[in-house]
């Protein structure tokens, strides 16, 4: 693993400003994001791409990609030594984390607007429904969001200790 490069202070900086502008959509993910485009179009690409791998693969594609790909992108900037690029791309999988908490949540009332008209399309009401889990869909919820709020705090902890600030 090369060494970490430690970033100027103005970059923690710059952090700060990405995490006060992403704070609203990790604790209160119901609301609108400047990132929704981008997260819709990465949660779609998840199905193709976990579609060979059989329904439940498929169904849990969309929700899964679009945290692993912030996740694995975090995990090379962290391992070229760059840390506050790795923790300001830790706050778009927190932030996706809520996304996806809210879905999870949202699966027995099927509130939420869909790409399409058929409430049935509802991945996380399809998965919990046929594990007999439904009940569970807002506690599930809020374990998710939980652990976006930790990786949002995860990521303060990274750039902290990737700038001069340390040193």
């Amino acid at each position: 693993m090369p060494p970490v490069r430690p970033a100027p202070r103005w970059m923690f900086w710059a952090f700060v400003g990405a995490l006060a502008l992403l704070t609203p959509d990790i604790l209160r993910p119901e609301g609108w994001s400047f990132l929704d485009g981008v997260d819709v179009l990465f949660h779609e690409a998840g199905h193709v791409l976990f579609m060979p791998f059989g329904t439940t693969l498929y169904l849990l594609g969309g929700s899964v990609f679009q945290v692993l790909l912030p996740t694995f992108l975090a995990g090379v900037f962290y391992w070229r030594g760059e840390r506050v690029s790795a923790a300001v791309v830790l706050l778009w999988a927190a932030q996706n984390l809520g996304y996806v908490s809210v879905y999870i949540a949202d699966a027995r009332a099927r509130a939420l607007p869909l790409l399409g008209d058929d409430p049935d399309a509802h991945d996380w009401w399809q998965l919990l429904g046929g594990w007999n889990m439904l009940t569970q869909d807002i506690l599930l919820g809020r374990v998710v969001w939980l652990a976006g709020v930790a990786t949002a705090l995860w990521a303060v902890w990274v750039a902290y200790r990737g700038t001069e600030f340390v040193r």
